[in-house]
């Protein structure tokens, strides 16, 4: 499902996506009990498979922005891998603290917000964030981002753009699944780099749909240590 607030702004933005957006932010509070039960339905039972790309791309020490109800931090867990979770919402905190407790796992939580990260530089060999909304690309986020990185750190974004594929066709489902116009898809990759990272796009087949998994690498230089904890 594609939350088109993560995007870079498109001139057909509507009341329409407004209230996408709308219900998009209340599924992350007040209906987050509801979360993967929707998740789950809107994507036919492939939420969990697109999810896993990321972390699949994922090396080291791991810091995922936005755990939602922790189903990927526990499948990190799971495989002994070192992973951190930030979310700011109280709601998925609840939801994904109970599912670790229940499955006798660590519980790296953390509550805070993608534009302050509570991390010391250098901290984290990759950042994650699946299926994000519009903080990804705000400039203070991917700063933090770069700062907590190590160099040659990644930062991987999956989910972002999802693609239909039935037989060889692709199929556009506007507010939900679709590819990004050339100029949109551009700019996304514009300002990830423009906070020191060397990003490219690649589009990874999972289930019946394309989905586009974003690789940064943060280059060599000075970052902006200001919110470092």
């Amino acid at each position: 499902m594609i939350d088109e607030t993560c995007a870079v702004p498109r001139r057909h933005d509507n009341l329409l996506a407004q209230a996408y957006a709308w219900a998009c932010e209340q599924i992350y509070h007040d209906l987050a009990w509801a979360y993967d039960a929707i998740s789950w339905g809107v994507s036919g039972g492939a939420w969990g498979d697109w999810r896993t790309l990321a972390l699949e791309a994922a090396t080291g020490r791991i810091l995922e922005l936005g755990f939602g109800t922790g189903e990927l931090i526990a499948a990190a867990l799971e495989q002994c891998r070192p992973i951190v979770g930030l979310e700011r919402s109280p709601q998925m905190q609840a939801i994904a603290l109970a599912k670790l407790r229940r499955a006798r796992l660590p519980v790296p939580l953390a509550q805070g917000s993608a534009l302050a990260l509570p991390f010391a530089a250098g901290s984290f060999d990759t950042v994650i964030a699946t299926f994000p909304a519009g903080y990804i690309v705000e400039p203070a986020t991917l700063a933090e981002c770069a700062r907590v990185l190590v160099v040659g750190g990644r930062l991987i974004i999956a989910g972002v753009w999802i693609v239909p594929v039935l037989g060889r066709h692709a199929i556009n489902l506007p507010l939900l699944y679709r590819a990004p116009e050339a100029s949109e898809a551009a700019g996304f990759i514009a300002r990830i780099e423009a906070a020191g990272f060397v990003a490219g796009i690649h589009w990874r087949q999972s289930r019946w749909a394309d989905v586009a998994v974003i690789r940064a690498e943060r280059r060599p230089g000075p970052v902006d240590h200001e919110h470092c904890a």
